[in-house]
């Protein structure tokens, strides 16, 4: 559906005095032979209406490389003699890339296309069929057939923007930069106003013109070819399908034309806007109908007037007198609102219309919420009564009594607030003075919500391999956590390892099923103290219930240390996993802390496999000359005492050359190191000297 209905534009403009004159001395001069080249005749344009400006940011030098008489149609003279030689009417602008483009008029963007190519942002990186390209050959890219650089053609790489403005016109904006209209927010069918930045100017699609010039912006105007229509345009590239194109006039610059070559400063047309009178109040009985009168309104420069009425219930909204009918309702409000047809300025007045209602006939709406929500129920009534008054109220079918409403408040709606889900009759009931009644019952539906929940999380570790809390084996963790409903629901929470608590809205009993006028939103919070006895890794899980079926959950990994106090040498470590001779480890002790180290470690096992006392040994054992394989050793170790729990993981390890560097900062650039393969020997044996030091981390 359209926003405002397009007015039917077609303007063969017929040469003033001026241009005949100038037209005579062109001709003159082509015949005598002119010292300076003479623009080719190209019959008559087809100009626009509406009168644009400049569109680039206010204050920015603007250059037209391509006028209408280079850009657009068939060459003229044409190339063959038995060509026909076609009207142009496009226009090529250059400010310089990064230059902020801007609404030439004010209107609704119905087109947004800015993902293609790579400057200043990063696009797509596909082709038109949705496979790998690189987006920096969408810049400029040309179109010779025999060194096509993208798939398919240059133009399917446009970066556009369609705007539709009030008085049926359009204009398009092409070759943006990539990214810079959706970075400033604009999206399809917003309002923008004329002057305002849509995007950077840029060199992307096919955006080399014939000049040479890659990044500029392409603009243009165009009307659709069916009147009342919406334009259309291909995906790709953006260009117009069922519509013609006009030669835009341009506000404050000589015979309001662009001209080739000429340099022009953006700025604001120089007009004032126009002044609406939607006259009124206007008053009307049920089945009748008002001729509204908008005339009053006019444009302080005699410009011609675009008229959009709202509310639509008329027979034709975009005209100065349309008539209002079907009203049944007791006041309306009448909004008009008039554009100029330079930069589309605007005007708004408001006046209303009075409708008497006839006897009571209600037709009620209900509504559909969430809990914790407000619902809006609204009405119509009709009375064939023209003087009687009516008073109206609601019973929202909550237990609450019933609300006194105002009658003419009922189409736009009533609102009311419920705490908990169900299905609630609600009745709408109208009387007249005469004790005439009417109602209507409907449902308010109200929806269930999950709980949020919160499970604090401020002593988790950032390790490489994850985020995890850290306790030794023994120790305990008390565990918070806080859950949130909106509505007026009952709360559990239930902990894995742990139980489940409940916590009721009303701090006394459990929720009924009904529970609208409950305690809304609802807060709770609980703890959970967790003993870790064995080394390893653990999950703590947490389920927030509320008393209708609404969940939400949260985890936390749990890294359990053991409880050595002195550390090792890598040879002791690689005997404790060699399965020879008598380890000081027992195997289970064994694979726990191998079970810690690839919960912690983005080396192990990601990269380099720990997962048994094998794997462990052969890491253990690198071969001579192998840095990367000494390196990774020296990293395992280095694990294995923070395992063990003699190295804390906020430990400070002591360098050789006397600085000192946080236990996990070193552990996380190592792993860094080890795992980038252009790590040189030099650097992969200076990280094996600094992990050999953490044994003597404090």
């Amino acid at each position: 559906m359209r926003h405002v209905p397009s007015v039917s534009i077609t303007n063969i403009r017929r040469p003033t005095a001026r241009r005949a004159a100038i037209l005579a001395a062109s001709m003159i001069v082509a015949i005598m032979g002119p010292a300076v080249p003479a623009r080719a005749w190209h019959g008559e344009f087809s100009e626009s209406t509406g009168v644009y400006r400049i569109p680039y940011a206010d204050g920015t030098e603007v250059t037209v490389t391509n006028d209408h008489h280079e850009h657009g149609g068939d060459d003229c003279p044409p190339v063959d003699p038995d060509d026909s030689c076609g009207p142009k009417d496009r226009i090529d602008l250059k400010a310089g890339v990064g230059e902020p483009i801007a609404a030439s008029a004010s209107g609704w963007i119905r087109a947004v296309v800015d993902h293609h190519g790579n400057s200043p942002g990063a696009g797509d990186g596909v082709d038109i069929n949705g496979d790998p390209q690189d987006d920096s050959l969408e810049h400029s890219c040309g179109n010779n057939p025999d060194d096509n650089t993208v798939v398919g053609s240059c133009g399917d790489y446009n970066n556009y923007v369609w705007i539709e403005h009030p008085n049926g016109e359009w204009t398009k904006y092409s070759h943006f930069g990539t990214g810079t209209v959706t970075d400033l927010g604009w999206n399809e069918n917003m309002w923008i106003d004329a002057g305002e930045v849509l995007g950077l100017e840029g060199d992307i699609g096919q955006a080399t013109n014939s000049n040479g010039i890659a990044n500029h912006l392409h603009y243009e105007v165009a009307v659709p070819n069916t009147p009342g229509t919406d334009l259309q345009w291909t995906e790709a590239g953006g260009f117009i399908q069922n519509a013609t194109n006009l030669v835009p006039r341009v506000c404050d610059i000589d015979d309001e034309t662009y001209a080739d070559n000429e340099t022009y400063t953006a700025n604001p047309c120089d007009h004032e806007p126009p002044t609406a009178d939607a006259g009124g109040p206007y008053f009307v009985d049920e089945g009748s109908t008002v001729q509204l009168d908008g005339t009053g309104s006019n444009d302080p420069e005699g410009n011609p007037l675009t008229y959009e009425w709202s509310p639509q219930n008329l027979d034709n909204p975009a005209s100065a007198q349309p008539t209002y009918s079907g009203v049944d309702d007791d006041f309306d409000f009448v909004i008009l609102r008039v554009y100029d047809q330079i930069e589309s300025l605007r005007a708004t007045t408001v006046t209303s219309v009075t409708v008497n209602n006839v006897s009571p006939d209600v037709i009620a709406t209900g509504d559909a919420i969430d809990e914790g929500d407000t619902a809006t129920v609204n009405a119509t009534f009709v009375d064939p009564g023209t003087l009687d008054t009516h008073t109206a109220t609601i019973d929202w079918g909550d237990g609450t009594a019933p609300q006194n409403v105002n009658p003419a408040g009922l189409p736009g709606g009533f609102e009311h607030v419920y705490g908990d889900n169900g299905t609630f009759e609600v009745t709408v009931t109208v009387t007249d003075d005469d004790g005439g009644v009417g109602a209507d019952t409907v449902e308010v539906t109200v929806g269930n919500l999950n709980p949020a929940l919160t499970l604090d999380l401020d002593d988790a570790i950032e390790f490489p391999g994850g985020d995890y809390v850290v306790v030794e084996a023994g120790g305990h963790v008390l565990w918070s956590a806080e859950g949130t409903d909106p509505g007026s629901d009952d709360l559990t929470f239930t902990w894995h390892p742990g139980g489940a608590d409940t916590y009721y809205n009303d701090g006394i009993g459990a929720d009924p099923a009904l529970s609208s006028l409950g305690t809304f939103p609802f807060a709770a919070s609980d703890q959970n103290d967790v003993v870790y006895a064995d080394i390893g890794v653990d999950t703590l899980a947490l389920t927030l219930s509320d008393d209708d079926g609404g969940t939400d959950e949260a985890e936390m990994g749990v890294i359990v240390t053991g409880t050595e106090e002195a550390t090792h040498g890598s040879g002791w470590w690689k005997h404790q996993y060699s399965g020879k001779g008598a380890p000081h480890l027992d195997g289970a002790t064994a694979s726990a802390y191998l079970v810690i180290i690839n919960a912690a470690s983005s080396v192990f096992s990601e990269a380099v496999p720990v997962g048994t006392a094998a794997e462990a040994h052969a890491v253990l054992s690198p071969k001579k000359g192998d840095r990367r394989a000494h390196a990774a050793a020296e990293l395992l170790s280095a694990w294995l005492e923070f395992a063990s729990g003699a190295v804390d993981w906020d430990a400070t390890v002591p360098l050789a050359d006397g600085s000192s560097v946080d236990f996990l900062e070193l552990m996380a650039d190592a792993e860094e190191a080890i795992l980038d393969p252009t790590t040189t020997d030099a650097t992969l044996r200076s990280i094996e000297r600094d992990l050999a030091r953490v044994r003597h981390a404090s």
